[in-house]
């Protein structure tokens, strides 16, 4: 009778952890148009978090150093608009020249291919109709310009609560134990993510600047765009860089005349990106995550399934938040040691009263 009695716990214990899971999933993905720009916000105001905790070291007082951690985020936001304002009526100029030499290609790919797959293509584009995804474009960019308007107002306020959090805590427990773990908690979520957004936004401008020396040398057009694609495309873990790679490099074969330039541009880029992304990266990476590679892949795959691209780009930070969390949490501590790379290093960051391993052994 025992037996079966812990047999049924067990099997309703796991019973709710799938349920949960279930809802927390559904959440997720029917949550997105509200959950998205909260989470945009939250990582936004712990950049400028960090930047302001960084002036006041400098000895800038509170509300200017928090003014102008805003105000370096907005240049940087106005110089992208620049970059890419700049080039529209060049990529205007050109785009009847690459769509002239995209047909060339075209027919030439379609002569190779026999005439049966070639009457099949040129089918497919005859009932191709551009117009009937303006609707959608037009829909797409009115939703991104209220996401932005949202953001903004979410990091106003965000920003204005900062400082009063550490109050309300307090207040939540009456425990000044328990108040304090959760106090290195979240202190210990915020530096994660600020070292994993500042070390990946080097490596990101190492890559830009590293891709835009190739691509200006071999005098590809658009130079400063790709670049500044590239830099937010390495956000993205994996798929980014392939994307970075492809799309500079199929430029090229549609604007020069010979195929060359194409591959030069493939394999300088590639290499760049395996070395900066397989060999520089991980060796600051591994000791900022400690997140599994099968981990990072998962969760690209998963928040990016939920959320799009958007979800592409927050994949690591949300997954490296949760590993932090659940390395808080004794009993979701099993989650932690599951998600990490090097269970000594999550538990090195356990609070103190929890870790009963002998110093001997490194803790």
């Amino acid at each position: 009778m025992l037996a079966d009695s812990r047999d049924d716990s067990s099997i309703r214990r796991v019973a709710f952890i799938l349920l949960t899971l279930a809802i927390i999933v559904i959440g997720l993905v029917y949550g997105r148009p509200f959950l998205v720009p909260i989470v945009i916000a939250i990582l936004i105001t712990i950049l400028v978090g960090a930047g302001a905790d960084r002036l006041k070291r400098l000895g800038l007082p509170e509300p200017l150093a928090t003014l102008s951690a805003v105000l370096i985020l907005l240049i940087g936001i106005a110089v992208v608009f620049n970059v890419l304002a700049a080039q529209t009526d060049a990529v205007a100029q050109a785009w009847p020249r690459y769509i002239e030499r995209l047909n060339i290609l075209a027919d030439q790919l379609l002569r190779w291919a026999g005439p049966r797959l070639a009457s099949k293509v040129n089918e497919a584009l005859a009932n191709l109709d551009l117009m009937r995804q303006v609707p959608g474009l037009v829909g797409s960019a009115g939703g991104f310009l209220v996401n932005v308007v949202l953001v903004t107002i979410y990091v106003g306020f965000l920003l204005a609560e900062r400082g009063r959090l550490s109050g309300k805590i307090d207040l939540l427990f009456s425990n000044t134990e328990h108040a304090s773990e959760m106090q290195r908690g979240i202190t210990s979520i915020s530096e994660s993510i600020r070292r994993y957004l500042w070390i990946k936004t080097i490596m990101s401008l190492l890559t830009s600047a590293v891709s835009y020396a190739v691509l200006r040398a071999i005098g590809v057009d658009f130079a400063e765009t790709w670049a500044l694609i590239i830099f937010f495309l390495n956000y993205i873990p994996s798929i980014g860089a392939i994307i970075g790679v492809a799309f500079p490099a199929l430029l090229a074969l549609v604007q020069f005349d010979t195929l060359w330039q194409c591959f030069t541009i493939a394999a300088l880029l590639a290499g760049a990106q395996l070395i900066i992304g397989n060999v520089i990266e991980p060796s600051l990476m591994g000791r900022t995550l400690n997140l599994s590679p099968f981990i990072v892949m998962a969760s690209l795959a998963f928040w990016a399934m939920i959320w799009g691209i958007v979800g592409a780009f927050l994949s690591i930070p949300l997954t490296t938040s949760l590993v932090i969390v659940c390395s808080h949490i004794p009993s979701l501590r099993w989650g932690a040691v599951l998600l990490s790379a090097e269970s000594r290093m999550m538990l090195e960051t356990l609070p103190l009263r929890e870790n009963t391993r002998a110093p001997e052994e490194g803790l």
